[in-house]
């Protein structure tokens, strides 16, 4: 696809600069993945997602929300295959939705499994920032290419010890 530039109208009337990144149709819609572009042209860090029609002239119109949680977890699935796909290999993303419903982009930091809990777990960042911030721990369930597919939160003290002892064995404090 040739880079492809539209303009979305935000919720107080304003209205938005946007850059198709990729775009996919399942059986009921169409859906693009995008990039808001700042007053200076550059593109946001942060990826969303939106239904579309085509218009007469194959031009994205009508532009929607994503209404239901089947969809989101189907945009997040073609975004995570998309960047373990294109991305460099090095860095792993996924996606996590904050007590607000907004999407929040994270970097995985170190995998590692405790035996002894027979679970795997990672250390991550939000990926938004210039350098790493607060670093998160949990339980993770990985996807058939080693995604990182579900978090279950950490439960016991004494699993958070092994994690703090990961952590401060790797030094990223």
């Amino acid at each position: 696809m040739d880079e492809q530039y539209f303009t979305i109208q935000l919720e107080d009337g304003t209205e938005q600069k946007c850059r198709a990144i990729m775009t996919f149709d399942s059986d009921d819609h169409s859906y693009v993945l995008y990039s808001m572009i700042d007053e200076n042209g550059n593109d946001s860090e942060e990826v969303s997602a939106l239904r579309f029609e085509l218009d007469e002239d194959g031009k994205m119109t009508d532009f929607t929300d994503l209404e239901t949680e089947e969809e989101w977890e189907m945009v997040d699935e073609v975004l995570n295959t998309l960047i373990a796909e294109f991305g460099d290999g090095e860095e792993d993303f996924f996606t996590i939705s904050d007590e607000n419903g907004e999407e929040i982009v994270c970097e995985v930091l170190h995998r590692f499994e405790i035996e002894e809990f027979n679970k795997s777990y990672i250390l991550y960042t939000f990926s938004d920032q210039e350098e790493i911030g607060e670093i998160f721990a949990a339980c993770y369930i990985a996807g058939e290419k080693g995604e990182v597919q579900d978090l279950i939160p950490i439960e016991s003290d004494e699993e958070w010890e092994k994690v703090e002892q990961e952590l401060e064995a790797l030094n990223l404090k």
